[in-house]
């Protein structure tokens, strides 16, 4: 067992601090330069949005324990198709309230979005770890052929999901938070940063959306 937790643990830190920063670190990025966020909080959104990350990779370890042919089954595909439009949808709804309001905002559903920056952060990284990747459905199938019970399967994912927090995306994180901090002192630019950030969080959102549309 301790052989693949140590291999797990490895194929954590390789996914983090590879596939999972194509879309983990233009979104985190953007959101906490948006809302400019000092270091310490950045720090504090970064290790919550990984917290509710592992979380969702415990609960495909649950899935996991009921065995691979679920994993690869149509029913597992549709469901990560409803989660990939339910991240998308939530990204896309922080881009939009991060281009058009700011302070008070008159829709609840907007100002829910626009002032529970740790929260948000929160689900993210939950709809984030129940997102299965292709790497991470390759990690969850060895995963079922390791596991001898549910328990086996939910600490093998627990500990690939501590491998991927200790990441580069903390250090993105931590500089662009210092640098919109810096460049916010300018009124101008710090509405050009608000609204590329938007726009940015915005694209991906619709991204995660067409591409999890049925063809």
């Amino acid at each position: 067992m301790k052989e693949n937790l140590y291999y797990l643990f490895i194929s954590g830190l390789i996914l983090g601090s590879g596939p999972c920063l194509s879309f983990c670190a233009p979104v985190l990025i953007g959101y906490t330069a948006a809302f400019k966020t000092s270091t310490g909080k950045s720090i504090l959104s970064y290790l919550i949005f990984s917290f509710f990350k592992i979380i969702g990779y415990v609960l495909l370890g649950v899935i996991c324990a009921l065995g691979v042919k679920l994993l690869n089954s149509p029913l597992f595909l549709k469901y990560t198709d409803y989660v990939y439009i339910a991240l998308g949808c939530f990204v896309t709804m922080i881009g939009l309230s991060v281009l058009f309001l700011k302070g008070n905002c008159s829709p609840r559903i907007c100002a829910w979005l626009h002032k529970g920056n740790i929260r948000n952060v929160g689900i993210l990284g939950l709809l984030v770890g129940l997102s299965p990747c292709l790497p991470l459905l390759g990690i969850l199938n060895y995963i079922v052929i390791v596991s001898n019970n549910a328990t086996d399967a939910m600490t093998y994912t627990f500990v690939f999901g501590l491998g991927t927090v200790l990441s580069p995306l903390l250090l993105l994180i931590v500089l662009s938070a210092k640098l919109a901090e810096l460049l916010s002192k300018n009124d101008k630019l710090q509405m050009a940063i608000r609204l590329a950030c938007g726009a940015l969080l915005l694209f991906l959102g619709i991204k995660v959306i067409i591409q999890a549309l049925p063809m």
